[in-house]
C-alpha cells in the first residue's frame, strides 16, 4: 500500500463529482504548506484508488453519482486500513441527513455553500500539519 509521498506531507482525497468545485477544493488545500490534495470525481474511482493509497483525510461530497457519499463512507469503513481516516462531508442537504451523520459518528459536515477558510480550518484540525 502506498502512503503519502513526503514524510512531511498530508494526503487529502477529495471525492467531488462537480469538477469545478472539486478542483477549487483541491487547489485551496494544495495551497496550504504540507498538504497534497487528490481530486477523484467518481465513487468507483475512489474505491479503486483507496485500495492502493492511505490518505490522512477524506473530503466527501454527499451527492455522488451511482452511490451517495454516505454509501461510499460505509464501504470505506469496511476496510481496516481506512476505518480511522477522518472524514469531512460537504453537502447541500445536511439538515435532512443530520441523524445519519450523527449515527455514523461523522463530526464535520460543511453545508454548501461554505467558506473555504472553514474547510481549511477543518482540514488542519482533523489532519494537523506535520512537523518539518
Amino acid at each position: 500500500m502506498v502512503t503519502g509521498g513526503d514524510a512531511r506531507t498530508r494526503i487529502v482525497i477529495v471525492v467531488e463529482d462537480d469538477r469545478p468545485i472539486g478542483e477549487l477544493l483541491a487547489e485551496v488545500i494544495n495551497e496550504e504548506e504540507g498538504y497534497h490534495a487528490i481530486l477523484l470525481t467518481r465513487p468507483t474511482e475512489a474505491l479503486q484508488t483507496l485500495e492502493q493509497l492511505q490518505p490522512d483525510l477524506l473530503v466527501l461530497d454527499f451527492g455522488l453519482p451511482g452511490m451517495s457519499g454516505l454509501e461510499l463512507y460505509d464501504r470505506l469503513r469496511q476496510e481496516e486500513h481506512l476505518r480511522s481516516v477522518p472524514v469531512i462531508f460537504e453537502t447541500a442537504v445536511s439538515r435532512e441527513n443530520r441523524a445519519e451523520f450523527r449515527r455514523r459518528g461523522i463530526r464535520k459536515v460543511l453545508q454548501k455553500p461554505f467558506d473555504l477558510s472553514e474547510l481549511i480550518a477543518d482540514v488542519k484540525e482533523l489532519a494537523p500539519p506535520l512537523a518539518a
